[in-house]
């Protein structure tokens, strides 16, 4: 069965698409459509409420980062509420997330129709707005790579066009049409109003995290290109402000759903205006489009933690979440036909501000509980004072927003209560991590938790310096008889890997159950389960334990009676918690194949180890001085030179299991594991002048 019909993402985006997607979210009617708004109601001040806006923004950025390195699921800050508050607030996170990328989408399509407008004055802005959306629906259920290839393409466009916007805007700035002598017109009040306002401009932040489940490398990836983003749109965001308010006349400004095509008009030539209208057309375009893209997500993971139904979970043979994408075009067509522009900004300014808030908040949970399995690839600094302030100034701009967003942020809360104590507070399958935080509540605490977690964490995908390979070369293979229990299975892994780890068996099971982390691979055919415990040490050990006729899980071992045919004991290291994960994710990837059929049906360890490496073919070369592979004893396997695809992986040693190092001096009767490219290995009397070819 494929990973699509299991409702699994594949992972296709790589930095330049995290990239394109947070600065499409953003650089689009935060900038073209908006800066009419701000100017309005805080005059030219306006430009400093961007700049702030972009800095009050870090502390939410720098949270999103760490909790989606540390969980790359989909569905973005509602899997992270989730997991940290429990599926009542997760309820709230995830129903008011998406309504922040409704409605933040909804007021670039209206942008997007004054802006088209311009071009074909022939169908009014709302109707024009509701066929955009249909047609960026049917987009998104093509499939996410396809709709961040051209996201990406979109991106690039617009970056350049508003470069050549501000050069030939900033040199007029000093001598423009518009005055900068009433800049604090509206007061402090009016700037700090208008700071709330502009804040939806940098929604974007989260939509990165709605789609991490599908980004490569997403420790490196997500930070790195959220920051890019950032500091790019805060830069054109204020200098285009600045330029806008220097070269248009305030009072037209403030009237003007196009205020960027105003000031291109103004310090532009016509080809110029032209490029700067279809660069405005693009940016909506690609906001709308990374709109659909992430808001679709946010149903996926509701209804894989029972807080919606199962048809949300369903994944189309474009692996997209297609009934997700469907209901958020609709809800879009709802508000663009239902609210005028002013009030969709300020709603959306305020659910994109509560959605941030309570991303610091779950950093600070998750950090508090102590979870062992929670190894973020990316850790924010200053904690826990910049979660704090980023709480702290979320509240005080929703405050700032007015009445209406006030009342419609505690109405959409009470929707979400009440959908939850009615629906979901009867299938939901996890309590949050704020339970590990108070353990004097005793039983509230979920002990799952950890399991879901550590599931979240083995979806990262390797990086260079994980070695996977070396795993599974140095593994040790046990096949248990027909009816043994798990305690069988669990104590003969105690002993290997209490020899390997210098300690105690019972000292090793002991960990195991303390960790508690346990992970299940299910399958009709051949379902498996990955126990991981941390021990002191620099490298990670391997046992797989099979057997034909399947062992249950107990209880008390985090199992809920379910009954596996495999079991992978992994011993990560304490200091390398994220890295174990990762190995037991990669692991994960070839069970979900038919890898584990053909791994339990396996005569000998050496075909055990070659199914989990589908790619590669692994061979043991016993070192005996009467055969040519002799001629490697008393040798170091520093100065031994294999081609570049062929690794020198582990030696077998006195029943003992030892990785290759430099260091390492080769002695009579030692198995060398050597792994290479399918039909790439030397014979056994080859191996000598393959390995030594001088």
């Amino acid at each position: 069965m494929g990973r699509a019909e299991h409702g699994q993402l594949h992972r296709s985006l790589t930095l330049r698409h995290v990239f394109a997607l947070s600065s499409g979210a953003m650089i689009s009617s935060g900038l073209f459509l908006l800066p009419g708004l701000a100017v309005a109601k805080g005059g030219p001040s306006a430009i400093l409420a961007y700049a702030i806006a972009g800095l009050m923004a870090i502390p939410a950025m720098l949270s999103v980062a760490e909790l989606s390195t540390a969980m790359p699921k989909a569905g973005g800050a509602y899997y992270f509420l989730e997991r940290a508050m429990g599926p009542a607030v997760g309820t709230v996170a995830g129903m008011s997330t998406w309504m922040s990328l409704v409605l933040k989408d909804a007021f670039a399509l209206i942008g997007m129709s004054a802006y088209l407008n311009l071009v074909f004055p022939v169908i009014p802005n709302k109707p024009l707005a509701l066929c955009l959306i249909a047609l960026f629906t049917s987009l998104n259920i093509m499939g996410s790579k396809t709709s961040a290839s051209i996201q990406l393409g979109l991106v690039a466009f617009v970056i350049a066009s508003m470069g050549i916007f501000l050069l030939a805007g900033l040199p007029g700035v000093s001598d423009g049409a518009g005055g900068f002598d009433s800049f604090f017109a509206s007061g402090i009040g009016g700037l700090v109003s208008v700071i709330g306002l502009v804040f939806v401009s940098y929604g974007g932040l989260t939509k990165v995290a709605s789609v991490a489940e599908e980004i490569e490398d997403p420790s490196r990836n997500i930070p790195l290109g959220m920051a890019l983003s950032l500091f790019v749109s805060t830069t054109i965001y204020t200098t285009a402000v600045l330029v806008t308010v220097a070269v248009v006349p305030l009072d037209t400004l403030t009237d003007d759903l196009a205020p960027i095509h105003s000031a291109a008009e103004a310090v532009l030539p016509t080809a110029g205006v032209v490029l700067v209208v279809i660069a405005a057309i693009a940016a909506f375009s690609s906001a709308v489009n990374a709109g659909i893209l992430a808001a679709g997500r946010y149903p996926l993971a509701m209804s894989r933690d029972g807080l919606l139904g199962k048809q949300f979970q369903k994944v189309s043979a474009h692996n997209t979440p297609v009934a997700g994408i469907i209901a958020t075009g609709g809800a879009m067509a709802f508000v663009v036909a239902a609210l005028d522009v002013a009030a969709i900004a300020k709603l959306a300014s305020a659910f994109v501000l509560a959605t941030l808030g309570l991303v610091n908040l779950a950093v600070l949970v998750l950090r508090s509980a102590h979870i062992r399995s929670y190894a973020p690839g990316f850790k924010a600094p200053f904690f826990p004072y910049l979660q704090f302030l980023g709480i702290g100034i979320a509240i005080f701009l929703i405050i700032e927003l007015g009445a209406l967003a006030l009342i419609m942020v505690g109405v959409s809360v009470a929707v979400a209560l009440l959908w939850y104590l009615v629906y979901g507070r009867s299938r939901a399958t996890g309590s949050g991590a704020i339970y590990h935080v108070f353990e004097r509540w005793g039983r509230r605490a979920d002990q799952n938790l950890e399991r879901d977690i550590s599931a979240a964490m083995q979806s990262h995908g390797l990086r260079a310096q994980d070695e996977y390979p070396g795993l599974i070369a140095s593994a040790a293979v046990v096949s248990l008889p027909e009816g043994e229990s798990f305690g069988e299975a669990a104590r003969r892994s105690s002993e290997v890997l209490g020899e390997r780890l210098d300690l105690d068996p019972d000292s090793v099971t002991d960990q195991f159950l303390e960790t508690g982390s346990l992970w299940i691979q299910p399958s009709e055919r051949h379902p498996t389960a990955t126990p991981i415990a941390f021990f002191d040490g620099g490298e990670e050990h391997l046992v797989i334990v099979r057997t034909a006729t399947g062992i249950r899980i107990p209880a008390h071992w985090g199992g809920r009676d379910e009954t596996v045919n495999a079991l992978f004991f992994l011993a990560g290291c304490t200091d390398q918690a994220g890295r174990a994960l990762r190995l037991a994710g990669e692991l994960a990837a070839y069970l979900h194949s038919d890898t584990g059929l053909a791994m339990i049906d396996a005569a000998f360890e050496s075909e055990v180890k070659s199914a989990l490496l589908p790619e590669l073919d692994i061979m043991q070369y016993t070192l005996l001085a009467e055969v040519p592979a002799g001629q490697l004893i008393g040798r170091r396997i520093g100065d031994l030179a294999p081609p570049d695809e062929v690794h020198l992986e582990a030696v077998r040693r006195d029943g003992r299991v030892l990785r290759t190092n430099d260091d390492l001096v080769l002695q009579p009767d030692d198995q060398l594991t050597v792994i290479g490219p399918s039909n790439g290995l030397p014979a056994a009397d080859e191996l000598h002048g393959v390995l030594c070819p001088t």
